[in-house]
């Protein structure tokens, strides 16, 4: 028998020893690679009861929880400790009902969360946080602490194929017909609404800056994102840190609407906003209030009509000759266009003329406008030549003539009302053609006479993706 080779002997293969002590399940934990993902199978072993965040009590209780990711931030703790937990994820997790914190701790798995997505976690206790410790912010006081690598009763999952993008999307407490609870506009909130408790800003993203690097006081490197964003009455920033600037990726500018509650703030110029440990960043929230600014961002990009035509809307003539004719106000017509976008609305609105700008337009060949091939054409004639095409095209008394007009309630702002031929008349004390030949005393003296004067106009509201403008057939005094 011939002797092995001193190579056979040491590349003879090592066979694995039976009954070494350690689980097959050790043994897997043990060849993971670190920074492994959390998409391992998972099967409870456990009954558990699906319930609403808004639902919860603290105590032992086996828990199946959905919901959206509205905030979170990574607090590392390195350990090395065998196994031991490197840090975890404060992540504050809404539904329909109400918010919840979620103590996720980790060792090897990385989760890539964002803002706005749809997490379903696996628990066995929820806690409440008290003034002596933060475990959890005021503004979610419930709790749960979970490390999945160490329990395994407890499992932590992300949504990545199966959200289709409408569970969980309406704040909580959020009603259609009654305002959202601290809600307000970015000029409310910078002239002094962020001392109101839970302040709650409703925007949409304008722009997307660039990804930045900073050094912390700890000598460490971060990211920084800035985004712009806006509402119908201002511009702010909104800044966001560290992991949350991924989430930058999944906004559109002009489509976005964030629904930011209890910010960080700095009110310089304008106001600079970031996410705290007790914001909350709803992403495109199921809100009336969203679709309208959406709709108004939509129409923020396209080239606005110079002079747009008076519309035909049904039941202006019967309802001038009415038995019953209803004087609104201004905030009247604002409530009853947001709790009834598809609805028209047809009245009285009693305002005071606050400018009236005549002899500006008119020393500026600009009385009377139009468009034509997407070119304004102004002129102080009835007619013009389109420079495009060359057609002559008539024109219309210039909107912008007609300054900011104020009730009670309210204003609209100039060149926003919509005026027809006959409420121009009725204004002006003569037509478009008698306009052009007035002299320029004559209109000194008519810019000055209908200055402060108080009118009524008859107007029609008709709404295209919940926004519209007065259309004003007539006017009185």
């Amino acid at each position: 028998m011939p002797a092995a080779s001193a190579q056979a002997y040491f590349s003879s293969p090592t066979k694995k020893r039976a009954g070494d002590g350690f689980t097959d399940e050790e043994v897997r934990a043990a060849l993971q690679p670190a920074g492994a993902s959390g998409s391992a199978p998972w099967t409870p072993t456990l009954d558990y009861e699906e319930a609403d965040i808004g639902t919860l009590e603290p105590g032992p209780r086996n828990l199946t929880l959905m919901g959206r990711v509205v905030n979170f931030y990574n607090v590392a703790k390195p350990s090395k400790q065998h196994k031991a937990a490197q840090g975890y994820l404060k992540i504050q997790l809404s539904d329909d009902t109400g918010v919840l914190t979620v103590r996720l701790w980790y060792a090897n798995t990385i989760y890539a969360l964002r803002l706005g997505q749809l997490v379903t976690l696996w628990t066995v206790h929820v806690s409440r946080s008290s003034e002596h410790n933060s475990l959890a912010p005021s503004t979610a006081p419930l709790f749960t602490s979970m490390f999945p690598e160490g329990e395994r009763n407890c499992f932590f999952m992300v949504h990545v194929n199966s959200d289709d993008g409408t569970q969980f999307k309406r704040p909580f407490g959020c009603r259609d017909e009654r305002a959202l609870p601290g809600l307000m506009t970015l000029r409310s909130f910078t002239d002094g609404g962020y001392d109101v408790d839970e302040p709650k800003l409703l925007v949409c993203v304008k722009s997307i800056g660039a990804r930045k690097k900073y050094i912390n006081r700890n000598s460490t490197t971060s990211e920084l994102i800035t985004l712009t964003i806006f509402d119908d009455t201002a511009d702010a920033s909104l800044t966001l840190y560290s992991s949350l600037c991924d989430s930058a990726r999944l906004f559109t500018p002009s489509h976005t609407v964030l629904l930011i509650s209890s910010p960080g703030w700095r009110i310089e110029k304008t106001a600079k906003l970031s996410l705290n440990a007790n914001s909350r960043l709803d992403i495109d929230p199921d809100l009336s209030d969203a679709r309208r600014l959406r709709s108004l961002a939509h129409r923020l990009t396209k080239k606005e009509h110079v002079n747009p035509a008076f519309p035909a809307i049904d039941g202006v003539k019967g309802y001038e000759n009415a038995a019953v004719r209803v004087l609104y106000t201004l905030a009247d017509i604002d409530s009853f266009a947001r709790a009834n976008p598809r609805e028209k609305l047809v009245g009285y609105i009693s305002v005071i003329i606050t400018q009236l700008n005549i002899l500006t337009p008119f020393k500026r060949n600009m009385l009377l406008c139009n468009e034509c091939c997407g070119i304004a054409v102004f002129a102080n004639l009835l007619e013009a030549t389109c420079k495009g095409c060359g057609k002559t095209v008539g024109l219309r008394i210039n909107p912008s003539i007609l300054g900011p007009v104020v009730d009670e309630t309210g204003h609209i702002a100039s060149g926003k009302l919509v005026l027809s031929d006959r409420a121009w008349q009725e204004l002006l004390g003569r037509t478009a053609a008698q306009l052009v030949g007035t002299p320029l005393p004559v209109l000194q003296y008519l810019e000055q006479r209908i200055l402060l004067l108080r009118v009524t106009m008859g107007f029609a509201l008709s709404l295209d993706e919940g926004i519209g403008r007065l259309a004003v057939w007539c006017v009185g005094n």
